[in-house]
């Protein structure tokens, strides 16, 4: 991870080594100065004021950002809002067609992100001269793109491979009773591929445009949207009631510690870790919030209780406490040992998430933890009536607490402290990537 004094320094250099180069400045976009920081080269530079500053600035900035990258962010999130909605579908009315809205803004945003990045790869292959064809990664001989793009491509034929495949599945065996059927394996398989690729494009444009915030904040985000759909793909380990369980905190350590390790190696921003982990949990709690206000009651039986508003998912896991614990460790433990910050990183990780998410857990089975803001009192329509009152009961191993930790502090932070690892190194290819 870049310290931003060292990141700043080191971008106000190479600013300086393209102003002086002609082909600099069509290379890459170079930020204006304060207009105290040099005198002006002309009358008109004299008369500018800093509003038309502050104006021209960023309306330059978003011209730059490239059609296909742009293309991809509305795919990813698509896809992302599509998902949400389909799961509260199944939770809320049960039965679906294969042209339902939900299936139709999933399906939406990958064909979106699937031809885009297919359009970049023809325009570079063969709508350009050779010469300018190293800027992408070449395949077959004569294909050239970026390797978001590929990714993004293949993500895109999962994701309509998974289609008639989901649709066969829901006609020959009816309602799915898990989020990880083999269909819907396929096609998190193709959505992880189009999120992985938005993040590799937004990774090699911040890298080419080291001074431009821009791109560090669509790399922030797309890394966020990341880090939410694989907690959607593990939500059968994570619901609240088991936060008492070893089981959740070996399988989100297994996961989360990947992404945002990887993210905040990566990324140009101070603090990216938490705010990643920010960005997950503020799209989570929207969809908590804004879903029930939509109505809606099931079409299938059997039914366990009366619903007349769309289920969301659970309250999000608290992220935030483990992200800052990431930025700490990384920012302390800057070239050393890859293996002995993994292993601190796990370690902070599990330890910060059990901290937090123990007690969370504990405050979701109370009346509290029903109302409106922990959206506690929303389950999927088959569940009995009486469930969902009284107070409720944690799942737990039927061990001792004491085992329990025990339990946590040996497998969850090995699988962690595995998952850092490959997000160091994974962050580090980020880093280099450019093409």
């Amino acid at each position: 991870m870049v310290h931003p004094h060292n990141a700043r320094a080191g971008d106000d250099a190479s600013t300086q080594e393209h102003e002086d180069s002609p082909s600099g400045r069509q290379a890459r976009y170079i930020p204006h100065r304060p207009l105290s920081a040099a005198p002006p080269h002309s009358p008109r530079d004299m008369a500018t004021t800093l509003a038309d500053h502050a104006a021209a600035q960023p309306a330059s900035r978003v011209r730059d950002i490239p059609w296909h990258l742009t293309a991809v962010v509305i795919g990813a999130a698509s896809i992302l809002i599509g998902i949400l909605w389909d799961i509260s579908w199944h939770r809320t009315i049960g039965r679906d067609t294969f042209w339902t809205p939900a299936h139709m803004a999933v399906y939406f945003g990958g064909t979106l992100a699937g031809l885009s990045c297919g359009a970049r790869v023809l325009l570079e292959s063969f709508g350009r001269t050779d010469s300018t064809m190293i800027q992408g990664v070449r395949l077959w001989k004569y294909f050239s793109g970026p390797i978001g793009g590929w990714i993004c491509i293949w993500g895109a034929f999962a994701m309509l491979t998974s289609a008639p495949f989901d649709d066969w599945w829901h006609n020959a065996y009816g309602l799915d009773v898990e989020i990880l059927s083999p269909p819907h394996v396929v096609l998190l398989i193709g959505i992880a591929g189009i999120l992985i690729g938005a993040q590799a494009m937004a990774a090699a444009a911040q890298n080419r445009e080291g001074s431009s915030p821009l791109y560090a904040n669509i790399f922030l985000v797309s890394s966020g949207v990341l880090v939410t759909m694989a907690s959607v793909a593990i939500t059968e380990y994570t619901f609240p009631m088991r936060s008492h369980q070893s089981i959740f905190y070996i399988v989100t350590g297994a996961v989360y510690p990947t992404i945002l390790v990887s993210a905040a190696t990566a990324s140009r921003l101070s603090w990216p870790a938490t705010r990643i982990a920010f960005v997950y949990m503020a799209i989570m709690a929207l969809q908590v919030w804004i879903l029930p206000l939509i109505p809606g009651s099931p079409l299938l039986g059997p039914i366990g209780h009366e619903v007349t508003r769309m289920v969301p998912l659970p309250f999000p896991v608290l992220l935030v406490v483990p992200g800052i614990a990431i930025d700490l460790v990384l920012r302390s433990m800057k070239n050393r040992n890859p293996w002995l910050t993994s292993l601190l990183l796990g370690f902070c990780f599990v330890g910060s998430l059990v901290l937090v998410q123990w007690p969370f857990g504990s405050l979701q089975a109370t009346e509290l933890g029903r109302s409106a803001f922990f959206g506690g009192s929303h389950d999927d329509y088959s569940t009995p009536a009486e469930f969902l009152v009284g107070p409720r009961q944690l799942w737990t191993d039927g061990k001792t607490v004491v085992s329990t930790l025990i339990g946590i502090a040996t497998s969850a932070v090995l699988a962690a402290t595995l998952s850092s690892r490959l997000g160091l190194a994974r962050g580090a290819w980020l880093r280099r990537v450019v093409r």
